[in-house]
């Protein structure tokens, strides 16, 4: 954007030169109106100023046709030191922009002109990448308009006289120009079809009369602005240019929203979504579940040993590692499915039409891709992994205790390993697998957590003995014991519920007395030979020890630990 500035005084000129380009002007100073007339025949102008004989210059009809181009006259401002009333009144006779003194020569005011054209230069820009349609009945309408976007090298628009056959046009336009009176179609109809396929379109209505009831409901309606016949140029653009004024406003408005909204959904380290935006998700996309019942999956997974990494290496290498975590499984899912940093070292994703089956395979294909990669001066990294599909009688809460558990289970059973809808393997290939005690595990009452560590321990060496073809014997000891141990952990545990008043006390009851009796018959059915000891293991690892203190425990260990509501295992 160039500025000319017609100045003898060389030290007023480079104030005014300073100033221009501070506020991103390009600045020109002549010493004559033939200057400015060779200047302009080669480049153009945003601006003229002049400094002084004003009354000459005014009056020269050679300046007069440099300043105008078409419809547009080139703004001028004037600054001069003659303070004549006359001379003022003549100059905005004259139609220019603005008039200053030197002697109180306002820099504030004189940036707020500068500006205005400097907006007044980015809208043409901007018009000339819009879409723009103009939707007028009359031919020589189309023409005055035609004109007055080509005075400004405006050439991307389409003219419709038939508003059926803007309809019918697929392209979404920026910017739409609507005859109000136009009989073939409403015009609120055609407000609510474009807002509905462009929310932020502009739209200007055209009419040549000023109806005080119409006008207003359009603009309540959706319209931003009316232009009125007979067409003059000035107010025309005068009118584009404040609803372009508008539209940079509410872009702003938008980006600070999307800024905000970015800010509350997405988590700071990783830049991943949080765990509030993956849960509202998730409540939407049950609802969406329950209508269509299109399957969709979860995938939780928690860096294993994670503490040792920031104890071993600090928290910087930790944050490293959390980062360059979740680009890897960024790197290893579509682009319609939705990844989570879950809270601390987990994260979850979210897979859109998507049966667990598939789920697994991506999981184990990630946990292999994590085990191979090579982070920086770091040995191996492994994680854990928990799927599920939705079921039917799902809701948020059964979906992520699901999901917990069956993270839960990968982590007590090994790491590095994938398991899905709460499904623990016992055997892993010819190796039968431990359980391992974890913090996971901690009720916070010493009785309990007692209890399950004595339990697990047992487990263990009963899931050892049950692959000793020639231990049989060792085995049903072992397992005797057990069902014991355990129907004395359930006394233990019942008295203890109902002495704190637990509301699950007598469901939870109900859920010992059915395991007990399964347990029992188990036993008879192990004497009698008719069941093999790896089924036996199955069922107490998977529905009692471990499936049990999972699925039903974890429900009542808020109390011993002293919060409100249940602990947030997820």
């Amino acid at each position: 954007m160039q500025v000319l500035h017609l100045e003898n005084n060389q030290k007023f000129s480079l104030v005014i030169e300073n100033i221009v380009k501070e506020n991103g002007f390009v600045y020109k100073r002549v010493k004559s109106h033939e200057e400015i007339f060779k200047y302009l025949k080669e480049e153009e102008a945003s601006l003229l100023i002049i400094d002084h004989h004003v009354r000459c210059i005014l009056h020269d009809e050679l300046i007069k046709k440099m300043m105008c181009t078409g419809f547009v006259d080139l703004p001028i401002i004037v600054i001069t030191a003659e303070e004549d009333a006359k001379i003022r009144k003549y100059c905005f006779d004259f139609s220019i922009m603005a008039y200053f003194k030197k002697k109180v020569f306002d820099r504030s005011h004189f940036e707020k002109y500068l500006q205005t054209i400097k907006r007044e230069y980015e809208n043409i820009q901007l018009l000339r990448k819009f879409k723009i349609a103009v939707i007028e009945a009359n031919r020589l309408s189309i023409e005055v308009i035609k004109t007055f976007f080509l005075v400004d090298g405006i050439k991307n628009v389409d003219y419709y006289q038939n508003p059926l056959r803007f309809l019918k046009k697929e392209k979404k336009y920026n910017l739409i120009f609507i005859d109000l009176l136009m009989l073939e179609y409403d015009v609120d109809d055609m407000i609510a079809h474009i807002r509905e396929r462009k929310q932020d379109a502009i739209i200007i209505l055209i009419t040549a009369y000023n109806n005080g009831g119409l006008l207003p409901h359009c603009l309540s309606f959706g319209a931003d602005n009316f232009i009125m016949k007979p067409l003059e140029f000035h107010l025309f653009m005068a009118r584009v240019h404040s609803c372009l004024g508008k539209y940079y406003l509410k872009q702003e408005i938008m980006k600070k929203n999307e800024k905000l909204f970015e800010l509350a959904t997405r988590d700071g380290l990783t830049n991943l979504y949080n765990r509030r935006y993956f849960v509202d998700v998730c409540k939407n996309k049950l609802e969406e579940f329950y209508r269509t019942m299109q399957p969709f999956s979860f995938i939780l997974l928690d860096i294993d040993y994670f503490k040792n990494i920031n104890d071993e290496y600090g928290h910087l290498k930790g944050d490293y590692v959390l980062k360059e975590f979740a680009g890897l499984l960024r790197g290893n899912i579509r682009k319609s499915d939705i990844l989570c940093r879950w809270g601390g070292e987990e994260f979850i994703v979210l897979l859109m039409n998507t049966e667990v089956e598939k789920a697994v395979i991506l999981a184990e294909k990630i946990r292999l891709y994590i085990e191979k990669y090579k982070f920086k001066e770091m040995t191996s990294i492994t994680a854990s992994f928990g799927v599920i599909q939705c079921q039917a009688d799902d809701d948020a809460e059964s979906v992520f205790k699901r999901l917990d558990n069956s993270l839960y289970l990968a982590k007590m059973s090994g790491r590095n390993k994938v398991v899905s809808n709460e499904e623990l393997e016992v055997v892993s290939g010819e190796k039968p697998m431990a359980i391992e005690w974890g913090p996971f595990f901690r009720s916070g009452n010493s009785q309990i957590d007692e209890d399950h560590h004595k339990l697990i321990t047992m487990s263990n060496e009963l899931i050892y003995n049950a692959f000793k073809k020639d231990k049989q014997e060792v085995f049903s000891a072992l397992f005797l014991d057990l069902a014991k141990e355990i129907g004395a952990h359930f006394s233990r545990e019942e008295k203890l519920l109902k002495e704190f008043e637990v509301d699950i006390y007598t469901a939870h009851k109900q859920v010992h007395e059915a395991l007990v009796d399964k347990t029992l018959k188990l036993i008879e059915c192990l004497q009698k030979g008719e069941v093999e000891p790896i089924n036996v293991v199955k069922y107490l690892i998977k529905d009692v020890v471990v499936g049990h203190i999972i699925k039903s425990d974890f429900d009542f260990f808020h109390i011993f630990r002293g919060t409100k509501d249940k602990v947030e295992k997820y």
